[in-house]
């Protein structure tokens, strides 16, 4: 997938586009890029997407949501829904100045040689948010563009939402999570050095930095798996908390959102994994985080999660093909 990061004239000769945030790439987002993907098909001409890397409410209204992907990962996502080219825009001031007008006329139709838009229900654009899937059809009559429009989207009954996905994922409901979204919940981040704690209680963990604006899941131990930077998907406790049991570094109290750790052991793994890129799928919660009287009680515990995860595994590949199951 060819990815643009700059909105100048004429990037693409002609393309169907998906328009949007698209955080999570829930149903309701694949909605809207599939349809995107099916008139690129149906018109022999580009599938794209235009999308921003941070969040439009971090320059509109001063903060952002927590979110459930970084610019990363949507990329990937969008490349596995057949789309062919992305702009990720920087929502700058001379961008949120533009009128929906000089919007869709100078990047969208300018530099993508947008012949098919597709949005949401609810999706606004341009100064103030002043434009809406209206007034795209009537700029689309003008400009030569069709405009497609997506329903809400339902799961269980329930509409799907960026929103509710962060709900869940607070509450530790990764297993709900994975419903919605059609996929487990997930974190990248690089492997950095930590204390050394889980290799003296014989479980070694690699720590994760996450980007500082990506939702973390609830306080608890999930089991996962680990994709390392060379492909491997590998199963895995993980923990995310501020290890109780010990005492926190100087200065470092449970309150700050600094100090919360994610941690993760790969089972039967043991390589050095420093300075790399992993994500972390979240497949089942576990337990909540505790404090233990002693670190023998807190070993012992950890080896309990590891048996529980090796089942889910167990359990997971029994319905799998032999191709896609995890090494037990």
């Amino acid at each position: 997938m060819e990815t643009f990061y700059a909105a100048t004239p004429g990037l693409l000769k002609q393309s169907a586009i998906a328009l949007g945030f698209f955080d999570g790439v829930h149903p309701g987002h694949q909605v809207v890029i599939g349809k995107a993907v099916a008139e690129a098909k149906r018109l022999g001409i580009t599938a794209g997407v235009v999308t921003f890397k941070d969040h439009p409410r971090a320059l509109t209204r001063g903060f952002s949501p927590l979110l459930l992907t970084v610019i990363e990962q949507r990329l990937e996502l969008f490349e596995s829904l057949g789309v062919e080219a992305t702009l990720v825009l920087s929502f700058t001031e001379d961008l949120c100045r533009l009128s929906p007008r000089e919007y869709v006329q100078n990047i969208l139709v300018g530099s993508m040689g947008a012949k098919s838009i597709s949005v949401g229900y609810n999706h606004h654009f341009g100064k103030d948010r002043e434009g809406d899937p209206a007034l795209l059809n009537t700029l689309g009559k003008e400009l030569d563009f069709n405009v497609h429009v997506a329903p809400m989207v339902f799961v269980d009954g329930n509409e799907v939402s960026s929103s509710r996905v962060r709900d869940l994922v607070v509450n530790c409901n990764v297993n709900d999570v994975a419903n919605v979204l059609s996929r487990p919940y997930a974190l990248i981040g690089e492997v950095i050095r930590g204390e050394g704690r889980g290799r003296k209680l014989g479980f070694p963990t690699a720590n994760m930095a996450i980007c500082e604006y990506q939702l973390v899941p609830g306080r608890g131990v999930y089991a996962g798996t680990a994709r390392l930077a060379d492909g491997r998907t590998l199963p895995s406790v993980i923990n995310v908390g501020y290890r109780p049991t010990f005492k926190p570094q100087p200065g470092v109290t449970e309150a700050g959102g600094a100090a919360l750790l994610v941690e993760v052991h790969i089972l039967d793994f043991d390589e050095n994994l420093y300075n790399s890129i992993i994500q972390v799928d979240f497949n089942a919660h576990l337990r909540t985080e505790q404090k233990f009287d002693s670190v023998d009680a807190l070993r012992t515990q950890i080896a309990a999660d590891c048996g529980v995860a090796r089942d889910l595994i167990r359990q997971s590949n029994d319905g799998m093909n032999a191709k896609d199951r995890l090494p037990a």
